[in-house]
């Protein structure tokens, strides 16, 4: 706070008085101060006196209050509202005590008596009454500001004296109670205050009048005019006076409370709820990391509190659902601020359980996340109730395989992804042959029992993914999904027939039986669930009526074809075993000398009813069947003999090349099997080549810089077949330790007639002399291919033109024989 202001250097007094000779008087005790000049302007009417106020800065009025214009308390009030701010001296005639008094309260800072004093009297009146307007001033702003406060402020305030009555209430108090304030004034805290705090308040304010306190808190509830009540907190402060410092009046802070206590109800209830609850319950931050949990989470997951908080919730997850689960919920939540669903969640213990979750977001005041809400509730007993109804109904009881109901869902649910998917569905209708006779012969139960039997047959027969369903008595089908080709359907059609044709043990008695099964394949057949199982029965009965143990599909031409594929199959499965194969030969010559420097091992198959069968009919099922791994072994085998006779003949130099497919390169066993086929046959390994297509190289599922590592790590030589089809990164080429490239066969065709294609063949020749690699030219089967090939400088050429594929006999005696094919022009040695 400020001290008292100064006073300024000169004081300007204003003396409005009719007699000069008191004016006269007046102004010369002003000029005997030494310390401090005065200015005088003297007027001897009340209006001059006006008049000068409105002139110039007054600090001080000397004040006749007998004027010729005014007399008497008008002559101050008058000045008074001219400036109130001035401080005034009243001059009076007389000693009169009461008019100076009602001076004092009408505004006057103090009086003089003329005729008695003396100047030191005069000065110090005029001194005092300058501080104590100074005063009044300051007090009227403090009460200004007092008022203002007291009448704006947003909390209640009550001014009450020591008996409770009121004395003042503001205006908040007022609107939170309903009274005015002059009502208020009739009445005692009592008078509002809820019948069952009265006892309360009134305690606490006999302690405070007795002294015991200076002042306290208390909450309480008033009755509001309209009858509700208001939850209040006061903070009530004693005011003492006096020598005895007795409380006199009491000043009271009242806030509403009620909202508030409100929300600390509904907390505390919602707290209670929390913690009392059955379901499993936590909150989480906005990050998702888990901040409280209730005791039932902690019965539920075994957790307690302290191993969870500051975790996200992934803890408890299952491994059940995909991320893309998690993804939806998430979304879900973003979108509208709620998910509930069900959820499989992990204990402590390992288990599984499902629960009913319940997740809410909770958004502060500005709309920003900044929790999530978890409920959930244990329905692992309830979802093991459903799968035990959901089984019952939907399987079995004796075989426990899907039942009609169940057949016909999965069967619809097949067609649809095979729908989205393009892909072929086979469904395979069953009925037993002769179960009429076991269950007559040994009974019900022995034809219960070998159902179950059968059932289990069947599922040893199809994948993961598809299913064997039971219709009704010895009716059984089976959905075949994503097959590729009608004939993996009689594939499995025939598994089953097998199968179903070994005999049963029904508790010591033998059964046999057979089995009648019909095939319509969705979508050539039928486009929807009944239009196959129609289809299919259809067909089972004309299985049956050709002499039952058969199998029938719908379509007579997908029939023919997928049988004839199965019978070359098995055909091809029994030639591995008879030992039906054999090699040919076809010679490889050198482009310069004419000599044979190669041969390369191709397989025939002489099928004891069809005769020679050319590799184009029968190595693309051998090498998608996987046959190619054992036919393989046996040309290793083959070739690497044959090579080493010719070798131990005096065919030095000589080298046998073999043709590697893409299965094979996949197969863990290969460099296993090209060891033991050089140790049996005591080849060298620099006299065996491996043709690998360049198909081969470029697939992305192989390491084939690992394998053909292997293969320069066993000393074997590797050539690159059917070059510049596949367009290979001549950098990735450049790191293969490879030997030889074959050009592909059509560039050698088309090369005499296409600018392109010579442009090719140049740049393949280039590469592998940059590479160091030989370069053969295969397939040329006429003169006119051969005389444009020439100007290339191939290394080496083959083909039908020079010399065709032969028996090892035929090449032995070709090898004795030494002459150069007479098409190939031989070079004399530079």
């Amino acid at each position: 706070m400020s001290g008292p202001r100064p006073l300024p250097a000169v004081l300007t007094v204003l003396v409005v008085e009719d007699n000069p000779g008191d004016a006269r008087l007046v102004e010369l005790y002003l000029h005997e101060d030494p310390a401090r000049p005065f200015k005088v302007v003297k007027a001897a009417r009340l209006s001059e006196g006006l008049a000068a106020l409105q002139a110039q800065p007054i600090d001080v009025v000397l004040l006749d209050l007998s004027l010729p214009d005014s007399f008497g308390m008008d002559s101050l009030a008058r000045l008074r509202t001219a400036s109130p701010t001035v401080p005034v001296v009243v001059l009076t005639g007389t000693s009169d005590e009461a008019l100076a008094l009602e001076a004092l309260r009408q505004g006057a800072q103090d009086y003089l008596v003329k005729g008695q004093g003396d100047g030191e009297l005069v000065r110090r009146a005029i001194r005092y009454a300058i501080g104590r307007s100074a005063a009044d001033a300051a007090l009227r702003q403090s009460e200004s500001r007092f008022r203002a406060l007291f009448d704006n402020a947003g909390t209640g305030v009550i001014l009450s004296d020591a008996g409770g009555n009121y004395i003042h209430c503001n205006p908040a108090f007022c609107t939170m109670v309903g009274y005015s304030d002059a009502e208020l004034q009739a009445m005692t805290y009592r008078d509002i205050t809820h019948p069952d705090d009265v006892d309360a308040h009134r305690q606490m304010r006999d302690d405070m009048m007795a002294g015991r306190l200076d002042s306290y808190e208390l909450t309480k509830r008033y009755i509001r005019r309209d009858g509700a009540t208001v939850w209040a907190r006061l903070t009530v402060t004693a005011m003492r006076e006096g020598p005895d410092n007795e409380t006199r009046f009491t000043v009271a802070v009242v806030e509403d409370v009620t909202e508030r206590k409100r929300l600390e109800d509904h907390m505390r209830l919602a707290a209670t709820v929390f913690e009392s609850t059955g379901e499993g319950l936590f909150v989480t931050d906005e990050m998702r990391r888990i901040i409280h949990v209730n005791p039932a989470f902690t019965e539920l997951t075994g957790y307690p509190a302290d191993e969870v908080i500051g975790r996200t919730p992934r803890f408890l997850a299952s491994g059940r659902h995909p991320p893309e689960f998690y993804d939806v919920i998430f979304k879900t939540l973003a979108e509208t601020g709620k998910w509930q669903g069900e959820i499989w969640n992990r204990r402590k213990t390992g288990e599984m359980f499902a629960e009913w979750l319940n997740i809410s977001v909770v958004r502060n005041e500005r709309g920003e996340l900044s929790n999530y809400v978890a409920v959930f509730s244990d329905i692992t007993s309830r979802k093991q109730d459903e799968e035990r109804l959901s089984y019952a109904a939907n399987h079995d009881p004796l075989t426990r395989l899907p039942n009609r109901t169940l057949f016909q869902e999965r069967l619809s649910r097949a067609l649809t992804r095979a729908h989205r998917n393009q892909s072929i569905v086979a469904l395979l209708f069953i009925d037993l042959d002769f179960f009429k006779q076991v269950n007559d012969t040994l009974g019900h139960l022995a034809g219960d029992i070998l159902l179950q039997q059968v059932a289990e047959r069947l599922s040893s027969c199809i994948r993961q993914g598809d299913t064997v369903a039971r219709l009704a008595g010895d009716e059984f089908t089976v959905i075949l999904e994503e097959i590729g080709e009608p004939r993996d359907g009689a594939v499995v059609a025939h598994k089953i027939l097998s199968l179903l044709a070994e005999p049963f043990d029904l508790q010591g008695h033998e059964a046999r039986i057979s089995s009648s099964i019909g095939v319509a394949l969705y979508p050539s057949d039928g486009g929807d669930a009944q239009t196959l199982i129609k289809l299919a029965d259809a067909a089972m009965y004309r299985a049956k009526h050709q002499g039952r143990n058969a199998c029938r599909f719908h379509s007579e031409t997908v029939n023919a074809l997928a049988f004839e594929r199965l019978a070359l199959e098995s055909a091809l499965r029994h030639a591995v075993e008879r030992g039906e194969f054999l090699l040919h030969y076809q010679p490889i010559f050198d482009a310069r000398t004419g000599a044979v420097v190669a041969a390369e091992a191709l397989l025939r198959w002489r099928h004891p009813d069809f005769g020679l069968i050319m590799p184009n009919q029968f190595l693309p099922l051998a090498e998608e069947t996987g046959l190619i791994l054992p036919i393989g072994r046996f040309v290793l085998d083959q070739a690497c003999r044959q090579a080493k006779s010719w070798l131990d003949a005096g065919h030095a130099g000589l080298k046998v090349g073999i043709n590697l497919s893409l299965r094979q390169l996949r197969a863990p066993e290969l460099i296993e099997d090209i060891a033991a086929a050089l140790e049996t046959s005591a080849l060298p390994p620099g006299a065996l080549e491996l043709d690998v297509p360049e198909s081969a190289i470029i697939d992305k599922g192989q390491d084939v810089d690992a394998i053909f590592t292997q293969f320069k790590t066993l000393g074997v030589r590797m050539a690159i077949d059917a070059f510049g089809s596949g367009y290979s990164s001549f950098s990735f080429l450049r790191k293969l330790p490879s030997n030889t490239l074959k050009i592909d066969q059509s560039f050698v065709r088309d090369a005499a007639s296409g600018a392109e294609e010579s442009e090719i063949v140049t740049a393949i020749v280039a590469v592998a002399r940059g590479l160091h690699l030989s370069v053969v030219a295969p397939g040329i089967e006429s003169q006119e291919q051969l005389d444009h090939l020439t100007k290339y400088d191939c290394d080496m050429v083959q083909g039908f033109l020079f010399a065709h594929p032969m028996p090892a006999e035929e090449l032995t005696a070709f090898l004795l024989a030494g002459k150069p094919p007479a098409s190939l022009p031989v070079k004399p040695p530079a």
